[in-house]
C-alpha cells in the first residue's frame, strides 16, 4: 500500500511538471503573435502594383513578398500579410491563385513608421478578378 501511495505521489509530481512546461510553451507562443494595431496603421489605405516574389500560403497568416518599383525606379520589397488560410479559403482564395511572377495590384493598411508591410484588403489580378481579404471601412 505504501509503495502505491509513493508511486501516486511521483506520478502527480511528473504530471504537474509536464503541465507547467506546457503552460510555459503556450504563454511563449501567445506573446509571439502581434496584434494588427501593433504592426499596421488603419488610418489610411494605400495601393501597390508589382510582381510577386515569394508566396507563403500557410498559417498563421498568408504572406506574399511583392517587388514594387518606387518613384526613382528602385525596387522595394513589400511584405504583404493576409488572413489565415481557412478564412481566405472561405472567400475563394486558393494556394495557386497568386503565384510567384504574377503581376498584381493590392490595397491595404500600411505598416507603421514606413515599414514595407501591408495588411491586405483586396488584390486585383491581371485577369480582372478581385480577391477580397478584409472589408474596407
Amino acid at each position: 500500500m505504501r509503495d502505491h501511495i509513493q508511486n501516486s505521489i511521483v506520478s502527480m509530481k511528473k504530471l504537474n511538471c509536464i503541465f507547467f512546461i506546457v503552460i510555459q510553451f503556450i504563454s511563449i507562443e501567445s506573446t509571439a503573435h502581434h496584434s494588427f494595431t501593433a504592426e499596421f496603421s488603419a488610418e489610411r489605405v494605400i495601393e501597390l502594383k508589382g510582381e510577386i516574389e515569394e508566396v507563403w500560403f500557410k498559417n498563421p497568416h498568408v504572406r506574399y513578398l511583392l517587388q514594387v518599383e518606387d518613384k526613382k525606379n528602385n525596387i522595394e520589397i513589400w511584405d504583404l500579410r493576409g488572413s489565415p488560410v481557412v478564412w481566405l479559403a472561405r472567400k475563394g482564395w486558393t494556394k495557386d491563385r497568386i503565384k510567384e511572377g504574377d503581376e498584381i495590384t493590392v490595397s491595404g493598411y500600411p505598416g507603421h513608421d514606413g515599414k514595407k508591410m501591408l495588411s491586405i484588403i483586396e488584390v486585383k489580378l491581371t485577369d480582372g478578378s478581385i480577391l477580397i481579404d478584409k472589408a474596407p471601412k
